[in-house]
């Protein structure tokens, strides 16, 4: 709430600039942090400052600093984000929040971001370092706003001492940011370099014994760590930021190929791509998959996108209205990896959610735990009542595909019938099921 008056402005915020005090800056960092203990989110703090010429008593001085000085205050009011702000500590230096974080790497592309706009839009010498900045963390360097203005702080005088333009309180998060921008960099360089694979699953009917479905998943033929896992690379991507560009790039690889196959076999062939959670639950990855369904060849209510429960749980209001927007385009929506223990169908059914894919370690484990046996039976007892559809993931053997088809498991996958192949065996498998039901 703005003061009611200017004497009570003048108490919270800074006369030359506008900005908040160091009493409201505190005030403001405390709620940021409360907030983000209930979202369980980072807040950073950047303590940035203007360095200068210095008066005897070692503060800047001159006519030229202050004009410089009220114009990084204006610049940097114009150019945080929305979710974010900026005050003024007691030294003078700026103590700018960012708030809603997932990563430390989240906050170095954030400062990263920050520091390139300055750049471009103050009459600064970047070619001396006239800006220093230090970043805090919570929870990592602290749970209180005057711990994490302190520590961020520290790390500027550290920054200062070693003549770099920022560095983290925290040096095992620094060797951390560190590690995952060289491996951001890589796998940038294998989206562009082809080194990342999609493989396909097909999803064969308990029933039927055919194909029903075919599952799209995302590798990456590292050229020292060898070949990385879907689950090893949706993790990486998620933690690097990366998750709308790598679910941008498997999708369309994924429905690039599934047009194929429609117009070789002449059948409708489901497609099932399950993405990282940030790039499911993003309002602009929405607009990017009403782009690729805006093509006439493609058969309406043949995509299926997939996250995991957790993913779904995490941010509940942001969720539902994502996935309603997904169900709006004629996308169906599927929860892998249920019954890992996140989650109940009854938090669930909330959402518009169409199928579930059972817990691959439950499927293996079914016949041999009591546990297991019963949390599988549970769940699809439970589906079944709210008629959604389960697909049982890592099926190994046949006695399992007979027990779960007999607990009205519709699907499954898994090494029983076959590994993840290329797009080209996908078409040899489609076009032997086509023979088949001619025949």
């Amino acid at each position: 709430m703005l003061p009611a008056n200017s004497d009570q402005r003048a108490a919270l915020y800074d006369v030359a600039t506008g900005l908040p005090n160091i009493g409201l800056t505190r005030e403001l960092l405390a709620r940021w942090i409360s907030l983000a203990q209930r979202n369980d989110r980072i807040v950073a703090v950047l303590d940035l400052k203007l360095l200068g010429n210095t008066s005897a008593g070692g503060e800047p001085s001159g006519d030229s600093f202050l004009q410089q000085f009220r114009v990084l205050a204006t610049v940097l009011q114009n150019t945080i984000r929305h979710s974010d702000f900026c005050g003024l500590s007691d030294e003078g230096s700026f103590l700018i929040t960012f708030g809603s974080l997932f990563s430390p790497g989240d906050t170095y592309r954030v400062v990263n971001r920050l520091l390139r706009e300055l750049r471009k839009q103050t009459p600064l010498a970047w070619d001396e370092p006239n800006l220093v900045g230090g970043i805090s963390l919570y929870p990592v360097d602290g749970g209180d706003a005057d711990l994490l203005i302190l520590r961020a702080r520290e790390a500027r005088i550290a920054a200062s001492r070693a003549n770099t333009y920022f560095e983290f309180f925290s040096h095992q998060v620094s060797q951390s940011i560190v590690h995952h921008t060289v491996l951001e960099d890589r796998l940038l360089q294998a989206l562009a370099g082809g080194e990342l694979q999609v493989r396909y699953r097909p999803q064969y009917g308990l029933t039927s014994r055919r194909i029903e479905g075919i599952e799209a998943l995302l590798f990456w033929q590292h050229p020292e760590l060898g070949m990385i896992s879907p689950g090893q690379l949706v993790e990486l991507a998620e933690d690097l930021g990366l998750s709308v560009k790598i679910g941008t790039y498997v999708l369309e690889q994924a429905m690039e190929r599934q047009l194929m196959w429609h117009r070789g076999e002449g059948s409708p062939v489901e497609l099932l791509v399950y993405l990282p959670a940030p790039s499911f639950i993003d309002r602009c990855f929405v607009a990017i998959v009403r782009g690729l369904l805006d093509k006439p060849e493609l058969v309406p209510g043949t995509l299926t996108l997939g996250l995991s429960e957790s993913g779904i749980l995490h941010n509940p209001e942001k969720s539902s209205a994502v996935l309603t927007a997904f169900a709006d385009l004629g996308v169906k929506l599927s929860v892998f990896g249920f019954g890992a223990g996140h989650a109940s169908l009854t938090q669930l059914i909330l959402y518009p959610i169409d199928s579930l894919t059972l817990d691959a370690v439950l499927t293996r484990n079914g016949l041999s735990d009591r546990r297991a046996r019963l949390l599988v039976e549970t769940s699809l007892a439970v589906a079944h009542k709210l008629g959604l559809p389960v697909t049982a993931a890592g099926l190994q053997q046949e006695s399992q595909a007979q027990w779960l088809q007999a607990l009205g498991c519709s699907r499954a996958q898994g090494p029983l019938f076959g590994q993840p192949v290329d797009a080209d065996t996908i078409s040899v498998l489609l076009q032997k099921r086509t023979e088949s039901e001619n025949n």
